[in-house]
């Protein structure tokens, strides 16, 4: 009961604490409901067959979402045959896949996709496709086309593929795709050539549908096609047909997961952070009350249970308005993935009682684990602190906060130092874990180290007239336990906007410098309007170095990724390279290889064997190993030839090519290929995961922003509010009402410029650690250029919050009687 009256008579106080525990379960919830309705689709294009047949899944603990094992050409035919004559089969149609792109006056037009968007004209059997104008494709030299491209059959239309151009002739048109659909989305692709024409483009084969007769038993085909497959293959039916997800929606659905739990995890931290602020400075100011409670018999158990009732009973009303925000806004942050590309069109968010239920106690959780800190405080509260007046803090760093805060630092030097030698998907999580490892350091520091800060920075303006300056310094370094409330959210604010936003920024243009590092080059040439540069491109860039990527299968579920090097690359990278046995010089024509040790060592390969390899094209080739090199010597695990590659991989591109000499733009462009100096390519962030990653940078920051800067106006008003004593000693003093204000408004901002400083140090320390791991790995200086923008917008924002906040209620405070003067 008593708890219940101190929050009605507190509310104000803890209005804050509400709020941002609210904002924190409502971004939970939203979450939590979105992550449970993220389920993989069936593609559109399989939505006419109820029974299909997929290829051997492959490993997949990598995290690199390679699709299955493909089917040769010779062991497709052989599935065709067998699967058409199951009973209840019409037909068997293999689905190919291959890259090809209209191009339309002098530029290939659509949507690049993380997929191939042509396909097989037959494979229409099993897909909602229909044609609106002309007919099939008739032979090798013609397309069905998107009608949305607004050619006409019979018009003369060129294809950009792996290869190159190549002239082609509308025969058909089919329905047009919805403009601005996000990529990895389950929409049907918008280019058919003939089989013959498909099949040259994409040899392996890794999904057969089958067309079954009207009143066919589907669990009874299903059952009789796994038997004609055996184990060469998976029979899938009903809803085991979302298997069928493209690899790169699986992979984009992935990010979108890992930002929704990022999200989740760093609102949970900042709410902990934000409460724990608010009820440490809340019982520095209850001192006096805890002292009264004590010498009427209260035991110290019974004060900190006081307080965490107190923090429960906020908790349960914040948790349940945050819930009820939450379910309303989740639908709208659902559409904010589709749109983002992080989920697929049509995804609908799926309400359930379990993740509002564990939204709700996690916030309670959070609610207690914020105040345990402040309710071990309150328990010692000695009876005599019930006539203590002054503010000045009484042994404000007690042992345990000492050997708590050096603990926390030296643990987050040490992520430190781990987040600089890791790898791109685990740097900016372990660079977080560091940040938020330094943060608590600092503040369990900040009682003896914000005292001589505030004296550093105040003392330049000791030679300024008046006494605004010298009463902000001394109130700041006298309470600080205010101070350091009112600087920890500024801090976790301006630290966590600028580390994330740098750490992006280090990532992006540290892996593209790596590529041009090790090339050597000056100029490089992407693509423009294409997912990658077909062979054309590539010839046209005289001495250009050029990467094909591939991948191999190397039996059972292994697979690894391997690169064909052109010549010109090959003689860059080779002088980098240390060899472990046999010889880079054997690396010539087709059906070689150089393996990198632990790969080699991973599959049982060595030096001088023949080993039998699967390729794209789902063949299995004997491929010499002619040496074998350290892991760091290459990023890919196995290289070949360009010529292996493309025999084997017809629809390969190639990323970008290194060039010293300059390629023109007018020769680049109808090919989908444009040429960037060294410095615009690394600074460049235009890819599919580099957008995501913007995505990611603005939910973390908003998320942080949001909480902390409630933080910081709650803390504020819950200063300026019982400081109406010291504002009529300052007016009983001589002081008028507007340097009182000054004086607020200077304490105001001395504290969250403290506060965006120790924020910017731990996000430099940080960075600077990354910054060496990344230079010492490609052996080259990357240069650290902080996000003043991203700082400056935080750091203005709290400072105005802070303003308000603390300055309004003053003058409030100053309009009462009990303020004036005495005549």
């Amino acid at each position: 009961m008593l708890s219940l009256a101190t929050v009605r008579a507190r509310w104000t106080s803890l209005l804050g604490t509400f709020v941002a525990l609210g904002l924190g379960v409502t971004v939970l919830a939203m979450t939590a409901l979105v992550l449970t309705s993220a389920e993989p689709e069936v593609p559109r294009r399989y939505a006419g067959t109820r029974v299909v047949v997929q290829s051997p899944a492959v490993d997949q603990s990598d995290g690199t979402f390679t699709p299955g094992r493909p089917w040769s050409r010779e062991r497709t035919r052989e599935l065709l045959r067998a699967l058409a004559a199951v009973p209840g089969v019409d037909r068997a149609v293999p689905d190919r896949a291959f890259y090809a792109q209209p191009v339309i006056d002098g530029r290939p037009v659509g949507a690049p996709g993380p997929e191939p968007r042509g396909r097989n004209w037959s494979g229409t059997a099993f897909g909602p496709e229909r044609l609106v104008a002309g007919g099939p494709p008739a032979d090798e030299h013609q397309v069905v086309l998107d009608a949305s491209l607004g050619l006409a059959p019979g018009s003369p239309v060129t294809l950009l593929t792996a290869a190159g151009p190549a002239r082609y002739t509308v025969s058909g048109l089919v329905p047009g795709t919805a403009p601005g659909t996000a990529p990895g989305t389950v929409d049907p692709p918008s280019l058919y050539l003939s089989d013959r024409a498909a099949e040259a483009l994409a040899p392996g084969v890794r999904v057969i549908g089958l067309v079954t007769a009207p009143g066919a038993d589907v669990p009874a085909v299903a059952a009789a096609a796994a038997s004609a497959v055996g184990g060469d293959g998976t029979v899938l039916h009903g809803t085991a047909l979302t298997a069928l997800e493209d690899r790169s929606a699986e992979k984009t659905r992935w990010i979108g997961l890992q930002i929704l739990t990022a999200t989740a995890g760093l609102t949970a931290f900042v709410s902990v952070f934000v409460v724990a602020s608010t009820f440490a400075f809340a019982i520095v100011q209850r001192r006096r009350e805890f002292g009264l409670l004590r010498t009427i018999g209260a035991t110290p158990r019974q004060i900190a249970r006081t307080v965490y009732a107190e923090s429960l009973g906020v908790g349960v009303a914040a948790g349940g308005a945050g819930v009820l925000l939450g379910a309303l806004l989740a639908p709208a942050l659902g559409a904010l993935m589709v749109e983002g590309g992080l989920e697929p069109a049509g995804f609908t968010v799926r309400f359930g009682a379990l993740p509002l239920l564990g939204s709700f106690a996690l916030g309670l959780v959070v609610a207690l684990l914020g105040v345990w800190s402040a309710s071990r405080r309150a328990a010692r509260t000695a009876p005599l602190e019930a006539l203590r007046e002054a503010a000045v803090e009484h042994r404000p760093m007690t042992r345990g906060r000492w050997i708590a805060g050096g603990v926390c630092t030296a643990l987050g030097l040490g992520l430190v130092v781990v987040a600089a030698g890791s790898e791109s998907d685990s740097m900016i999580n372990n660079a977080l874990y560091a940040a938020m490892a330094l943060i608590v350091g600092l503040m369990l520091f900040a009682p003896a180290v914000l005292p001589p800060i505030v004296r550093a920075v105040c003392r330049p303006l000791s030679g300024l007239r008046g006494a605004t300056a010298a009463v902000a310094r001394e109130s700041a370094v006298t309470a600080v336990r205010r101070t350091a409330s009112t600087a920890a959210p500024v801090l976790v604010t301006v630290g966590f906007a600028v580390l994330i936003a740098g750490l992006f920024q280090l990532r992006a243009s540290g892996y593209a410098l790596e590529e041009t590092v090790r090339q050597q080059a000056t100029s490089v040439v992407t693509p423009q309007g294409t997912p990658g540069l077909s062979d054309a491109a590539v010839a046209a860039v005289p001495g250009g170095a050029s990467l094909l990527p591939t991948r191999l299968y190397a039996g059972g579920t292994d697979h690894v990724g391997a690169v064909g090097m052109s010549e010109a690359a090959f003689r860059a990278a080779r002088t980098r390279m240390t060899v472990t046995s046999g010889s880079l010089d054997g690396l010539t024509g087709e059906n070689t290889m150089v393996v990198k040790a632990g790969t080699a060592a991973w599959l049982g390969w060595t030096t001088g064997h023949r080993v039998p390899v699967t390729f794209e094209d789902g063949s299995t080739v004997d491929v010499t190993v002619v040496a074998e090199i350290t892991d760091g010597s290459a990023t890919a695990s196995v290289l070949l030839t360009t010529r292996t590659v493309r025999a084997h991989d017809p629809s390969a591109l190639t990323s970008v090519v290194h060039t010293a000499g300059a390629t023109s733009s007018a020769v680049l462009a109808p090919l989908g290929a444009r040429a960037l100096s060294s410095a615009e390519y690394a600074s460049r962030t235009t890819s599919e995961d580099d957008a995501l990653v913007r995505i990611f940078l603005v939910v973390l920051i908003g998320t942080s922003l949001g909480c902390s800067s409630l933080a910081v106006a709650n803390t504020l008003l819950m200063a300026t509010a019982q400081r109406a004593g010291d504002f009529t000693v300052l007016r009983l003093s001589g002081a008028t009402r507007r340097q009182v204000l000054r004086i607020v408004a200077a304490e105001s901002t001395l504290v969250v410029g403290i506060g965006a400083a120790l924020g910017l140090l731990i996000a430099v320390v940080t960075l600077a650690g990354v910054r060496s791991g990344l230079s010492a790995r490609l052996g080259t200086r990357v240069d650290l250029a902080l996000p003043w923008s991203t700082m400056a917008l935080t750091t203005g924002l709290c400072l105005l919050l802070a303003l308000l906040a603390g300055v309004l209620p003053a003058r409030a405070a100053l309009r009462r009687p009990g303020a004036r003067p005495a005549d």
